[in-house]
């Protein structure tokens, strides 16, 4: 089924649905009152999301099984606000696209491709340094991330938790020692920040997908940009072997016959919140899915 339009926010709470090329046109007119979509934001996000279009991408193999499997049997429309991720994300596309056209030794938005068995899957970096057998990739993102938090057991010096995310409690449980809790601001340290682990598994993957192509990539970084500043961070990414290893368990998850299960872990389960088959999700599932999941 996959993306059929958007919800045209400018006549809420009505929301009747309208054709992407009608909205393209819409905006290009000029837009309703209420409406501040222009048209190369609309065209923008129309790009972003016709990732779907190139079958199982790396991206899609480290997403929501449940929701690729939803989306190709649901039609989904969507808010254009929901979808301003979509543009965004070109953003910093087309600069590196531009660099690498002066850049003999760069190489910025082309897709390849490997084959596991029958299936293909393909990614597309943002940019390869050839001659540094280097790979960037850049996340654009409300904050780029902070310092790693790790609360540690003051009595027996074993790691409690460890996040890039505040916990939010005054005590927390702790398994390791007879006093069972502690106030968790007591034993909190902060240390340097480092790239999420979804982001690591991407240029991991990336980079199993350059070398069977014949480009060997050693090292990547990861650039967050927020709206204040960017961060780069080096990516410690996985063995060729063990890469590997991550696509093919991805992959089985997808190629699953029944209908994946639903996001239960606390660092996969804000996806619930951006997914465009959210409401077919819950329907089919028969309760609520995302955060009062794993935060019960």
């Amino acid at each position: 089924m996959s993306f059929a339009g958007f919800y045209c926010e400018a006549t809420h709470p009505e929301q009747p649905t309208v054709l992407s090329a009608d909205c393209l046109a819409c905006a290009r007119q000029g837009a309703l009152p209420g409406c501040a979509l222009t048209a190369p934001v609309v065209k923008g996000i129309l790009k972003g999301l016709r990732a779907e279009d190139f079958g199982l991408t790396v991206t899609t193999l480290l997403g929501c099984p449940r929701k690729r499997r939803l989306q190709q049997t649901e039609p989904y429309w969507l808010k254009p606000s929901e979808a301003w991720w979509a543009y965004r994300g070109q953003l910093m596309h087309g600069i590196a696209a531009e660099y690498a056209r002066d850049d003999y030794n760069a190489i910025a938005e082309r897709r390849f491709s490997l084959m596991v068995g029958d299936t293909e899957i393909s990614g597309q970096p943002d940019l390869v340094l050839v001659d540094r057998r280097h790979l960037v990739d850049y996340k654009t993102t409300k904050s780029v991330p902070g310092p790693i938090r790790t609360w540690t057991c003051p009595e027996t010096h074993r790691v409690i938790r460890q996040s890039q995310f505040a916990w939010r409690n005054k005590w927390m449980d702790c398994l390791h020692c007879a006093t069972k809790r502690h106030e968790a601001k007591a034993i909190e340290a902060l240390g340097e920040p480092r790239p999420y682990l979804r982001h690591l598994q991407q240029v991991s993957l990336y980079r199993l997908i350059l070398w069977e192509n014949g480009l060997e990539v050693d090292t990547a970084e990861i650039v967050y940009q927020d709206m204040r500043q960017q961060l780069r961070l080096p990516a410690d990414m996985l063995s060729l072997a063990d890469a590997r290893t991550l696509l093919e368990a991805r992959l089985r998850l997808h190629q699953q016959t029944k209908l994946p299960g639903i996001l239960t872990d606390s660092n996969d389960v804000w996806e619930c919140d951006f997914c465009p088959v959210r409401a077919a999700c819950e329907r089919v599932h028969g309760s609520p899915v995302g955060k009062v999941i794993s935060h019960p």
